[in-house]
């Protein structure tokens, strides 16, 4: 049975996507480590002799054609671990390889998905953030505003409580999204 790949974009990045033997989407890691100017030899030992790494990263080895045409066992990630596995690189080692432009944009994406955990952790949602300040100032008001509902559900004090949710009412109103108090305190 030949196996159809396709390329998509993940995070900047152009991958050769296939399907594992249990029909997961998976993609060859050489040239993600390429990319990032690291030995590829060096990556390939780190996610295949670590067990948990092995595991984790779902590390297979489908036969994919390539550029010459041949198919060819490659080492494979899952694509739904990509930025897992560039959690693992150091900027500063991609730096130090010379590749400046690749440490900037890892650098850029590990901060961003740092943030972006620690809203998922302490909010229960995470949005992506772009660049144009009305939307960044509006993501503003928003995340403002749930940080106000996980402060008010923390808040033992009903007196307090009463005081947030004044201030989730009118900044509500200000930002223009539905707003409604709790029909029921907690006990």
């Amino acid at each position: 049975m030949s196996k159809v790949s396709v390329v998509i974009q993940y995070a900047g990045l152009s991958l050769l996507v296939t399907k594992n033997d249990t029909g997961e989407d998976v993609t060859p890691l050489k040239p993600i480590s390429d990319l990032f100017g690291l030995k590829w030899e060096n990556q390939r030992v780190k996610v295949t002799h670590n067990q948990f790494f092995s595991k984790y990263f779902g590390i297979c080895t489908p036969l994919m054609g390539g550029a010459d045409g041949q198919n060819r066992e490659q080492t494979c990630i899952l694509v739904s671990r990509v930025a897992a596995y560039l959690m693992t690189i150091s900027p500063e080692r991609v730096r130090a390889n010379g590749n400046e432009s690749g440490a900037n944009y890892l650098e850029a994406k590990l901060n961003e998905w740092a943030d972006a955990l620690h809203d998922y952790e302490e909010l229960g949602i995470a949005v992506k953030k772009n660049n144009h300040s009305s939307a960044q100032l509006e993501l503003a008001r928003i995340n403002t505003s749930l940080r106000l509902i996980a402060a008010k559900h923390r808040t033992a004090s009903l007196v307090d409580r009463k005081s947030i949710e004044s201030m989730q009412g009118v900044l509500a109103k200000h930002i223009g999204i539905p707003f409604q108090a709790d029909l029921v305190e907690p006990s």
